[in-house]
């Protein structure tokens, strides 16, 4: 019982210290119960008193050979007891309750007053070997996923004035241009302003397959150059880039709780008392010993380590497939969604429509070339995705494109530009009829077919007479017949679009993909009023959408999936966000997530066996307490593996097939080599 005195009147002083020492010794921002320290510290702390519980659990034993070591030996055990304490005393006096915290460290001191040293001593390197798994866990995740500026350069060459200038990466600023070559790391966010790559963007994306980027295409720092020479204009850098701010996600998504830990740990602190009172009331019957082992049957510290150890593994494997998630509860409940609801435009339709029939207007003397090309020279200069599909049109027929002498742009409506001296204006029907050009009544009565069948028309004018249009089909994203059919498999009840575009083509689309409603002419703000009035129908709902319009939808919805990409990643509202931009990795979200849920319950249940074996065994064979706290503690590491086991078999399988996929290249070159020499 000395060594126990001893221990409470060290904590004793210790917190009388602190709370009495000279204010200009303080830190300002301390707090000696809850520290706030980062995961490497963290990881770093439980590996210390780990090690000094370890010292301890050698003197413990070492004092029944010789007895002056009993000094170091409390003195050991007292040193890492605090930590412990300050949880205890956390809480009792913060939290005002009795958790299994409490409970372990009454049965810890009991040992340590039941002068079994070693015992007290190993039961409290356990306490921080749990601390150890987890904030060890979360550490390796965190640099897997977060600590990306490892990996890049700490130099980079800047191009000035015609020349490339070696300056350190904190030194380069927005607008800046640097060089980057095949191999190295992009360090920055920006856009090609010279140059042709293929960038592997695996890192974002989870993609393996590279992307090729050209002169106005988006790159993000730590992605990597395949092959190619390139300049970039820098946008951001830092912590200011977008796999910085994914991060910052990341690193806030794993403190998140899901709600099967928070069940387990309220189900283990339901019992808390009951055990405490069951424990002390077997005291007159079965000595102290008995006490002890009946507490140390409690579930409460491999639950808080195997849950949440699970948890981080599967947004471990989201993260390889390009999926952020931004906290476990979102990747537990997805599992139990019963509708999904998806924006039409941008989400289950590419942003970029494709050009469809060329119309020519009556006694029209140009033909559907020319007029593709002359409307394709007009839009060649704007970013808009329907300039972007009269671009591309005209690039496949390898059309050859006239050089405007000036354009007007009119936000919205149209262009007018010079070519060869004619003025040709591209643009709505809306915008013909501001400028004043005559449309023919036979194209008027083609148009609105058109906008029947859910496309919509560009029209051309040269002079003041229009002299045709183009047909602009929406197109389906490639991934979204199969992934509905793989929905429906599943069992999802509900799906539904909703759109602002009008019914014929919001309808045309749902019949399409055997959808089960529409909501056509829907404002954004209105968006949200159907994700409630369908949970008021006690469904579980998921909104899926581009992030920008569907703001307040998200944010009523159950859970929100963005398909808004690198970009607005930091500000969007999502919960979930699919880094390549498109639906395919739907199913494999609702795995993952099934997965999880599956993983947490075998969790709960290799908990509660060894707790409840090592209670009845204390009551039939009186066990003894080293014996009770291995058989308890059993369910730790059969749960730490069971919690990893996902993770294992995720990266086993990603191992195989970049196997297969190497093995695949090595045959395409060999047959490449084969063609060359015949």
């Amino acid at each position: 019982m000395l060594d126990l005195a001893i221990v409470f009147l060290v904590y004793g002083g210790l917190r009388a210290y602190e709370k009495y020492r000279p204010n200009t010794q303080k830190k300002v921002s301390e707090n000696p119960l809850t520290p706030t320290l980062t995961n490497e510290e963290e990881r770093r702390r439980d590996l210390h008193y780990m090690k000094a519980s370890g010292v301890a659990v050698g003197l413990g034993l070492a004092r029944a050979y010789y007895a002056p070591i009993a000094v170091l030996s409390v003195g050991v055990f007292t040193y890492a007891a605090i930590p412990y304490l300050r949880q205890i005393e956390t809480s009792l006096l913060k939290d005002k309750k009795v958790d299994g915290h409490v409970l372990y460290g009454i049965a810890d001191f009991m040992t340590l007053g039941l002068n079994r040293y070693a015992t007290a001593a190993f039961c409290l390197g356990l306490v921080h070997t749990a601390r150890f798994i987890i904030s060890n866990a979360q550490d390796k995740s965190k640099k897997m996923l977060i600590d990306v500026f490892a990996q890049q350069p700490r130099e980079v060459y800047l191009f000035k004035e015609g020349v490339e200038i070696r300056v350190p990466l904190e030194s380069v600023q927005e607008n800046d241009i640097i060089v980057v070559t095949t191999g190295q790391v992009i360090p920055v966010d920006g856009t090609i302003v010279r140059g042709v790559a293929a960038i592997d963007q695996r890192a974002l994306t989870g993609e393996s397959q590279p992307t090729e980027k050209e002169v106005g295409s988006l790159v993000f720092a730590s992605t990597i150059l395949i092959t190619g020479h390139i300049h970039i204009k820098v946008s951001k850098s830092g912590q200011d880039t977008t796999i910085a701010k994914i991060g910052q996600i990341l690193n806030d998504s794993v403190n998140f709780q899901t709600s099967q830990q928070l069940r387990g740990q309220q189900w283990a602190d339901s019992w808390n008392l009951p055990i405490l009172a069951l424990a002390f009331a077997s005291w007159p019957m079965m000595g102290a010993v008995s006490v002890v082992s009946i507490l140390n049957g409690h579930i409460a510290q491999t639950i808080r380590v195997t849950a949440p150890l699970s948890t981080l593994n599967h947004l471990n494997i989201a993260s390889h497939k390009g999926i952020l998630v931004k906290n476990g509860q979102a990747l537990e409940k997805l599992s139990r969604i019963d509708t999904l609801i998806f924006d039409k435009t941008g989400t289950l339709t590419s942003a970029q429509p494709k050009v469809g029939r060329i119309i020519l207007t009556p006694n029209t003397t140009y033909t559907e070339n020319q007029i593709l090309a002359w409307a394709a020279a007009a839009e060649r200069k704007l970013a808009h995705p329907i300039a972007h599909a009269i671009v591309e049109s005209a690039e496949q027929r390898n059309l050859l494109l006239p050089e405007i002498a000036d354009s007007e742009f009119h936000i919205g409506y149209g262009i007018t530009v010079n070519i060869n001296g004619q003025i040709v204006r591209v643009g709505s029907r809306r915008f013909m009829e501001l400028e004043q050009v005559v449309i023919p009544a036979s194209l008027q009565t083609i148009l609105v077919e058109s906008h029947n069948d859910g496309h919509s028309m560009i029209m051309i004018s040269i002079g003041e007479q229009v002299q045709g249009a183009l047909e602009m089909h929406a197109t389906v994203r490639p991934e979204v017949r199969k992934m509905i059919r793989q929905l429906r498999q599943r069992g999802i009840k509900h799906l539904a679009i909703v759109s602002g575009d009008h019914q014929n083509p919001t309808r045309k689309l749902a019949e399409e993909l055997g959808m089960d409603s529409y909501f056509y002419d829907i404002l954004p703000e209105n968006k949200a009023k159907i994700v409630a009035e369908l949970r008021h129908q006690n469904r579980s709902v998921c909104f899926i959408g581009d992030g920008v319009n569907d703001a307040i939808a998200m944010k009523t919805a159950d859970i929100s999936i963005s398909l808004s990409g690198a970009t607005s990643i930091a500000t969007d509202v999502a919960q979930i966000v699919f880094m390549d931009g498109s639906l395919k990795h739907l199913v494999d979200l609702f795995e993952i997530s099934d997965s999880l849920e599956k993983n947490l319950q075998n969790s709960l249940l290799i908990n509660v066996v060894p707790g409840v074996i090592t209670i009845a065994s204390t009551y039939l064979f009186h066990i003894d307490i080293l014996i009770a706290v291995l058989i308890s503690q059993s369910g730790l590491l059969i749960g730490v593996g069971n919690a990893m086991l996902p993770l294992q078999q995720f990266k086993l399988k990603e191992r195989n097939e970049l196997l297969v996929d190497r093995e695949q290249q090595f045959e395409l070159l060999y047959h490449e080599q084969q063609l060359r020499v015949n």
